[in-house]
């Protein structure tokens, strides 16, 4: 119960950061996450659970890679193979070689294959931590490609290095020669069983569906579980686990590229599921990192094993030296880019760029903290705690670095929604507007109006009227008050009674102070006075319980219907018809027994509103109103709507 209470904070969290990331965009999520962490440290009392190093393989890095994988484009995979085989794979084995020979010199009673394991865990970045950083600054489409490709692939590799390291440090021997052969055929075993168990996945969904099995959820379940299912298949024959999953994503992919509404359908529910599910991965990874932070500090700062100051010092070069790796590579290869005069310009500033968004994240913390306790038999890997408290305070400055000096070396990205010609759909709204105006009976009246009532809103918020929320709030006031002179009236003409009209009008002005915070309506007096002017109107004489429920009803009925009056006669050059419209089709409601009569639903209305919006778009496009990403997205955003159609009745 307590590790699912943990579980269920840290969601939370994660959750609580996306929303602070809004109020402070600049900074990133992942730091947000890591600050969460820490404080969950220490304001909650419980401390991380251990987990063994292929279970949190198995958790956190199987389902990670394999979305990348399906998700990653191919296309500019293949074209920039050159850069992302020799950042991926050759980089990664320079950066495990130099970086962990400066780490054993550092730390001489750190283990060589300690030492490499650390570095093996820095070699790989992390694209999810760059495709954050990156919302805020302009970072082109082919390095983008690129960086997505290193991550992917190095991820593998990096991994692979890490094992090999690890399996030195269990084993205290290790061969150079065997690390070799084994490299190569458990990487080629770890893609074939991968490129094998996702063939056979598409293959059974295809047998499934030839039966007439067309159960969306189960083929989504089947998809979250294939990369849990593929891990544990490669790691069971000894091969790498890692690049099964990899291999079996970019294979899975193109299950998803037949062009029929079945396949269509369930590429979108399986992005969206997806998205939240490695969302919530990644999100965990950093929030682990931010709990797992503060005792492992306490732990190195109480022990004798290393000096605090030194210790920041580490991680500061550590992090130069990674970094300066990097850059060399990109200052060496030109940045895989053409020797032409503008990149000659730009060698420099594209190599700056390159080398700070090689951000360390979580891969790095993942291999970091599955480090095993136990090494050589039986004795107790003592500098563990080191290693993840340098991992963690590289990941840290590497994501600050990111954070505060991308935006020196690219351009601030300007905020950038996908927003569709308002001016042509207003039009193409109030064109459905006027057409269901067209088809109104005393059947189908309030039906239809309702449908109208939610084009008005959507009309409304598309609206660039900056003082429609003052306007609003006015005609709200006005209708209070209109409410509040026809109480009176009735009160006048002896309809209602003192006690009924008292406590309509109470409510009335505890309504118009919520919305003015005027300080009229702030207190009795407002409608005592009202009331002292009135005595002489008044029936003093009191009425049973059954009679006042029936002048609360009369009174309601009777402030509907001059709203609806007071509405109608209304300027529409003060306020827009929409508005308007809006509330009238609001206090416009029916009896019970005259909802029963009604004949026509309004799901069935608004499928009408939404074909005739659709014939509209097309009209649109054809004409030359609307550009093909604008239909593009109109039609989106139409079918998300159609799609709630029969929670609308």
């Amino acid at each position: 119960m307590a590790i699912f209470e943990m579980v269920l904070v840290m969601l939370s969290a994660i959750l609580l950061s996306n929303i602070l990331n809004r109020f402070i965009p600049t900074i990133a999520t992942p730091l947000i996450q890591v600050a969460l962490g820490m404080i969950l440290a220490i304001g909650m009392p419980f401390n991380f659970f251990e987990l063994s190093s292929e279970f949190f393989m198995l958790l956190f890095l199987a389902p990670l890679l394999f979305n990348d994988g399906v998700n990653v484009d191919k296309k500019a995979l293949w074209q920039e193979r050159k850069a992302i085989t020799v950042l991926s794979i050759v980089l990664v084995f320079v950066t495990v070689g130099l970086l962990g020979s400066v780490i054993h010199s550092l730390i001489p009673s750190m283990p060589w294959a300690g030492s490499f394991a650390l570095a093996a865990a820095l070699a790989p970045t992390d694209a999810v931590a760059v495709s954050a950083l990156a919302e805020k600054v302009k970072i082109p489409h082919k390095m983008m490609h690129t960086l997505e490709g290193e991550s992917l692939i190095n991820d593998a590799s990096g991994l692979v290095s890490f094992q090999f390291a690890v399996a030195a440090l269990l084993t205290g021997t290790f061969s150079i020669f065997k690390a070799s052969i084994s490299f190569v055929l458990i990487s080629l075993g770890g893609l074939l069983v991968g490129i094998i168990l996702s063939l056979i996945a598409m293959q059974l969904v295809r047998w499934l569906r030839k039966l007439g099995i067309e159960n969306t959820i189960s083929f989504i379940l089947l998809e979250l579980l294939l990369p849990f299912g593929i891990f544990l298949v490669a790691e069971h024959l000894g091969v790498n686990g890692i690049l099964a999953v990899v291999s079996a994503g970019l294979v899975y992919s193109n299950s998803y590229k037949r062009v029929n509404p079945e396949v269509a359908q369930l590429h979108l529910l399986s992005k969206n599921t997806w998205s939240v599910f490695t969302f919530s991965l990644n999100g965990l990874v950093f929030i682990l990192l931010g709990l797992q932070l503060p005792s492992v500090i306490h732990v190195i700062w109480e022990s004798n094993q290393i000096n605090n100051g030194r210790l920041i010092m580490y991680i500061l070069l550590i992090t130069g030296i990674l970094l300066g790796i990097r850059f060399l590579c990109f200052w060496l290869f030109k940045n895989f880019e053409k020797d032409t005069e503008q990149t000659k310009n730009n060698q420099l500033k594209q190599s700056a760029l390159y080398t700070i968004s090689g951000v360390r994240g979580t891969i790095t913390l993942v291999s970091a903290l599955s480090l095993p306790v136990i090494i050589n038999g039986n004795q107790t890997f003592v500098e563990r705690e080191i290693l993840i408290c340098l991992a963690g305070g590289v990941i840290i400055t590497t994501l600050l670095l990111a954070n505060f000096t991308m935006p020196l070396f690219a351009e601030k990205k300007e905020k950038e929604t996908a927003k569709i010609n308002h001016e042509q759909e207003l039009l193409i709204l109030r064109h459905v507007v006027e057409e269901l105006n067209k088809q109104i009976t005393s059947e189908n009246q309030r039906s239809i109006l309702r449908v109208i009532h939610m084009y008005n809103e959507r009309i409304m918020q598309l609206s660039e009227d900056n003082s429609l929320e003052d306007k609003n709030k006015k005609l709200r006031e006005l209708i209070l008050k209109w409410q509040l002179l026809d109480t009176l009236k009735q009160l006048k003409e002896g309809n209602v009674n003192l006690q009924v009209a008292f406590r309509h009008m109470r409510k009335l002005n505890k309504l118009l102070y919520r919305l003015t915070r005027d300080g009229s309506y702030r207190n009795n007096m407002f409608y005592g006075k009202i009331i002292r002017q009135k005595l002489k109107f008044v029936n003093f004489v009191p009425v049973s319980y059954p009679e006042r429920r029936k002048q609360r009803s009369y009174l309601r009925k009777s402030n509907l219907d001059y709203v609806i009056k007071k509405l109608n006669e209304l300027d529409t050059t003060e306020y827009p018809q929409e508005m308007i419209t809006s509330y009238i089709t609001r206090f416009s409601q029916r009896t019970k027994d005259e909802k029963q009569s009604e004949t026509s639903r309004v799901d069935e209305w608004l499928s009408y509103a939404i074909q005739i919006e659709r014939d509209d778009i097309q009209q649109a496009f054809e004409l030359g109103n609307l550009s093909r990403n604008d239909v593009k997205l109109y039609r989106e955003n139409l079918l998300a709507i159609e799609n709630t159609v029969q929670f609308v009745d």
